[in-house]
């Protein structure tokens, strides 16, 4: 196999789906293409609704061993400020988590496998996973089966990142954070900004819940000196009527992130515990509420992980590392899922580009794109060393 064949359609299918972003459970033209792509190459694909794809080839249902590798199609509700020729045509949408260039990396490994379907040495099952983004895609493919008949050996996953230029990163043990999305509602009283007296300022207590949250990030620390890395914080806030009216209800949304389960736990019972104290402050009501369940952290399989410290110093040399918990990210993913199901991998592509060091989800988030061969190389060492 020599990768170097496939750049070009590499680079091309990337920008294909970068410039035709799709939201969550809204991949309709992004799943229609894979399917076509795939089924011209001799897959089966199933369907997993709304947009979910699972697809094998029927000569490797044969082999031994299963390997499932996964990949999102989701983009995100951001307006693309990038410039680049191939930007998003689709307003207020962008793939600036990098699911773009998981999509063409994917393809094309399903194709150097279709090319190759005779010899290769396992059976395969791509899974193409909708609304990553909103941790629902994980849960919809294994009630679909992804992980089962036979039941699957080991899943793979991958992400690109911007760390470091045209490297890999894999972690030995935890391998993500648990996270979850919050929803404070505060409740004050109605009334013209005339008679004051006579309402409750749901705005000026909400500031004191912004501030709150703020201030949780330091003094926890110094409660919990071995806390590991966490963050409490605030995406939204919404509230209020007219200019001479004084709000009675302000709703915020934010997310709790920590390495440490137990972290967590604390962080949600002290965060509780200041809005309380809030209540009492101000007259409002204040209610804390988590809209869905939490999504938790993974590990790496420990044999998973050698294979995959082999391969990545084949490919990458010097610029393959292996993290410990110290360079974990405050991340998740719903793909825990899989991971308490079979012993799983997850590998980062370091693709960043000099000059350009926007974080992921920003509307100029850029990746370098010489990466996309190294990193197909790479998943097909691992797959057929496994």
């Amino acid at each position: 196999m020599n990768i170097r064949h496939y750049t070009e359609e590499l680079l091309s299918l990337r920008r294909h789906f970068h410039q035709h972003p799709e939201l969550a459970l809204q991949e309709v033209k992004t799943s229609a293409f894979i399917r076509i792509y795939l089924e011209k190459l001799g897959y089966e694909i199933t369907p997993v609704e709304p947009t979910g794809l699972i697809a094998e080839l029927p000569s490797l249902k044969i082999r031994k061993r299963l390997i499932v590798l996964r990949a999102e199609m989701d983009a995100l509700p951001i307006q693309e400020q990038t410039e680049l020729p191939y930007a998003s045509v689709n307003q207020g949408c962008m793939h600036a988590c990098g699911h773009d260039f998981i999509i063409a990396s994917a393809l094309i490994l399903a194709k150097i496998v279709a090319e190759e379907q005779r010899n290769f040495p396992v059976r395969i099952r791509f899974l193409f996973e909708p609304a990553e983004e909103i941790g629902e895609g994980a849960k919809r493919m294994i009630q679909a089966g992804a992980l089962e008949n036979p039941k699957a050996d080991a899943f793979l996953m991958f992400h690109y990142a911007t760390d470091m230029t045209l490297g890999m990163a894999v972690h030995q043990g935890q391998a993500s954070s648990m996270i979850n999305s919050m929803q404070i509602h505060v409740h004050g009283k109605s009334s013209h900004w005339c008679e004051a007296d006579k309402g409750i300022d749901a705005i000026y207590a909400a500031a004191q819940v912004i501030s709150a949250i703020h201030d949780l990030n330091e003094s926890f620390r110094k409660q919990h000196p071995d806390a590991g890395k966490y963050i409490v914080g605030t995406g939204t806030i919404h509230g209020g009527e007219y200019t001479n009216i004084i709000a009675d209800h302000v709703v915020l949304n934010g997310n709790i992130r920590a390495v440490h389960e137990e972290t967590y736990m604390a962080l949600e019972h002290e965060l509780e515990r200041n809005l309380q104290e809030i209540e009492k402050q101000t007259g409002t009501q204040i209610r804390m509420e988590f809209p869905k369940d939490p999504i938790y952290a993974f590990a790496n399989d420990e044999e998973l992980t050698e294979t995959a410290k082999v391969v990545g110093a084949e490919v990458f040399g010097d610029k393959f590392v292996l993290e410990g918990e110290d360079e974990l990210f405050l991340s998740g993913d719903n793909a825990y899922r899989y991971f308490r199901e079979t012993r799983g991998l997850f590998t980062v592509f370091l693709a960043g580009i000099p000059g350009e060091n926007h974080p992921l989800h920003h509307p100029k988030f850029q990746l370098d794109e010489r990466i996309l061969p190294y990193s197909v190389e790479t998943l097909y060492k691992i797959i057929t060393t496994l």
